[in-house]
């Protein structure tokens, strides 16, 4: 269950409205009793509501995996709290100078209590809180675990309630006063970022931990119906028979907060309330406005001093002032929004991808993974919309060739395990355990010197069996030294075949000399004791040409794109492919060129006759082959064949428009229709033409 579950969504919007009833006090004209019993009581669940959620979504990732991205979401929530805190202060300013809460006349220490702990208007105290135990918990997750964050957050959570509505009862105890009285030179209150939050955000993180075997149980509501009555009564002794300094933080609330937690994970109600965290975080940042407004209209209209009447009205006026903003918000988004970008352009088809995949694990062994090679932009099909397609459908493995590489698509989002094929400087090793990438080791001295810098790092053994490119000599007693490193954690060995997309019997010999090397080096070290980790050798030829081989992984490049290198080499295996792109530039302008006339660069294109001429706004700068002038190219335009004349220019081709019915200026034509033709016309292999194709072209996944 890591889905946003509409039962957390919806009931968002309870949780606010209960907020607006702690500021506004709903039963005080009709039974003051109903306000201590409900309000400030079973209502305080809606604050440590929101802090879970902030656990389960963002931190309970984290307490499994501290990766890079999982660590720029808790910095990118960090600065989006830290804004909307700045934004709030600046608009309830006058409020809290006319209040009190800031003075001019405040010294720094004073300033700062205000800001860090209290909140410069009375529930603005949030955002802070939110934003030091945010910073609390992951960095007690990251020094001592889960478990005694948990227990550290609860100490926290007892001294906090002990300042809260326990006061009354602790006050008593000398030492215990003194404590408090020290921290409450330095806050207001223990409901802070301090005591109060890092348990709530502990047990969203423990409520993410378990949620995948969560089931619906009666035991839950009843055990929530427990303590919630149990609360209750807390509440009504700790008010009725103590001295009560706050009433934030009970014994029980804990308990109460994560079981209805629980509850609500499971709670799939059809309702479904769209952009419901924004609504009700506007609401909560808005009410204490609207409380203001209502309060000064009421001297004028008794009736709303009526406290239901009042607290109603409140809730009605912050929601459609919250709505208002969020369709503002939309109209705004909508203005900025990039105009498509129209000169040239790469169409990706996710279907073309899907299928490429199923066709490839019909081929593969049941138990054998493919590793998603993205190197080279995606073989210029793009590296970050390639990936993404691939997460979705299940593979979690990418292939890159360089550390640049590998950070651009780690800085994308994705979560996958990313192995660099390719040498990496040892001086690039902070980078490679900052983004959580696993490099090859390409020699053995890459691997010593590696080691050498005392840095962990993930790493995958290239072993040499006879590619001589890359690898380390396939000698067994070497590559044991290899494992036997202390900072170089192996997950994986593999090597690379020279030959496997040629059927020639000496291809076949030279690539079951390969395998057979690479089996013979995992046998002896098995035997050894290593656990040598996972096993590759099969690229996209690998699988064709080498089906019965079984392995962990296969590296699918090429015929991920929906294309074989070399259409006129044979495989052993036939696999339907679909190509994935299509690239596409627009005609920009169109003239009459009379007959004699030379076109585009030098005297190799001259007109016959009266020739309508196009201009398309692609060139050999975004990876059409310039030896493709004059004839060579076809674009295609609803079906019709359209002949590029002259020679291609950096950023331009010409077209002879003659022929062309209905075509008009910005109408978008195909240029790359036939790639696979062009790379055997070319003498060169459809790897080489797609990955020429050039940055400047845009991307469309459709």
């Amino acid at each position: 269950m890591r889905h946003r579950a509409n039962g957390i969504d919806l009931f968002r919007i309870f949780a606010a409205i209960m907020v607006v009833a702690i500021h506004t006090f709903p039963f005080q004209s009709i039974a003051p009793f109903l306000d201590e019993v409900i309000t400030l009581t079973v209502f305080r669940v809606a604050v440590p509501f929101f802090f879970m959620i902030t656990g389960y979504f963002l931190l309970g990732r984290l307490s499994l995996n501290f990766s890079y991205n999982n660590n720029q979401r808790v910095k990118k929530y960090l600065y989006k709290i830290g804004m909307i805190y700045l934004y709030s202060i600046l608009l309830y300013f006058p409020l809290s100078l006319l209040n009190g809460t800031i003075s001019l006349k405040m010294n720094i220490l004073l300033l700062l209590k205000v800001f860090i702990f209290d909140g410069t208007f009375y529930h603005l105290w949030y955002f802070p809180a939110s934003i030091i135990g945010t910073i609390l918990v992951t960095l007690l997750l990251r020094s001592i675990g889960f478990k005694l964050t948990v227990a550290f957050s609860t100490c926290l959570y007892l001294v906090g309630l002990g300042g809260d509505s326990w006061y009354g009862i602790t006050n008593q105890v000398p030492l215990l006063n003194k404590l408090y009285t020290f921290i409450f030179s330095w806050s207001d209150y223990t409901r802070s970022g301090v005591f109060f939050t890092p348990m709530f955000l502990c047990l969203g993180i423990f409520a993410y931990r378990v949620s995948k075997k969560l089931t619906t149980s009666k035991i839950l509501n009843l055990l929530f119906y427990v303590f919630i009555i149990g609360m209750t009564f807390e509440s009504i002794f700790l008010h009725r028979f103590t001295n009560v300094k706050h009433d934030s933080m009970y014994l029980l609330l804990p308990s109460c907060a994560l079981l209805l937690f629980l509850m609500l994970l499971n709670w799939q109600p059809k309702l479904k309330v769209k952009e419901s965290a924004d609504l009700t975080l506007l609401v909560y940042i808005l009410h204490p406005l609207v409380i203001v407004i209502v309060h000064s209209i009421s001297k004028y209209i008794p009736i709303l001093k009526n406290s239901l009447l009042n607290f109603l009205l409140v809730v009605v006026c912050s929601f459609i002032l919250a709505q208002l903003l969020l369709n503002l918000k939309r109209k705004l988004r909508v203005s900025k929004q990039k105009i498509p970008f129209e000169r040239a352009s790469k169409e990706i088809s996710a279907s073309a991808i899907h299928h490429n995949i199923n066709e490839i694990r019909k081929i593969i062994p049941k138990n054998t993974n493919i590793m998603g090679v993205v190197k080279a932009n995606a073989y210029g099909c793009g590296m970050v919309e390639v990936a993404y397609e691939l997460e979705k459908i299940g593979i979690s493995f990418f292939c890159v060739a360089t550390i640049e590489e590998a950070i651009a698509l780690r800085k994308s989002g994705n979560q996958g395990d990313i192995l660099i094929l390719g040498y990496t400087h040892p001086n690039r090793i902070n980078d490679i355990k900052k983004y959580n990438l696993i490099q090859s080791i390409v020699s053995e001295e890459h691997g010593k010197v590696l080691n050498l810098k005392k840095i962990p790092i993930r790493c995958h053994l290239q072993v040499d069996t006879g590619m001589h490119r890359l690898g380390v000599t396939p000698n067994v007693t070497i590559i044991q030294q290899m494992y036997l490193f202390s900072n170089l954690k192996i997950e994986g060995i593999y090597s690379h075949l020279g030959s496997s997309d040629s059927l020639e019997q000496e291809s076949i010999a030279r690539t079951n000399t390969q395998i057979f090397l690479f089996n013979n080096i995992l046998s002896d070290l098995e035997q050894m004791g290593i656990s040598y980790g996972y096993t590759h050798i099969q690229s996209s030829y690998g699988i064709l040409n080498y089906p019965e081989l079984s392995f962990d992984f296969v590296r699918i490049g090429i015929l991920c794109y929906g294309f074989l290198s070399d259409y006129n080499s044979p495989t052993k295996i036939p696999i339907d492919l679909q190509p994935i792109v299509k690239v596409k530039a627009s005609l920009i302008t169109e003239r009459i060129v009379e007959a004699g006339e030379y076109v585009g660069y030098g005297l190799g294109a001259k007109v016959e006759k009266r020739t309508r001429i196009g201009v398309v706004s692609i060139g050999y700068a975004d990876g059409i082959p310039r030896a493709l002038s004059n004839a060579k190219l076809t674009l295609e335009f609803k079906g019709q064949s359209i002949k590029q004349i002259g020679n291609i220019c950096m950023d331009m081709m010409l077209v002879d428009l003659s022929e062309v019915e209905d075509i008009s200026v910005n109408d978008e034509l195909i240029v790359l229709s036939n790639i696979s033709k062009i790379a055997d016309e070319e003498q060169t292999i459809t790897n080489e033409l797609l990955s020429r194709l050039g940055s400047r072209l845009g991307i469309e996944l459709n």
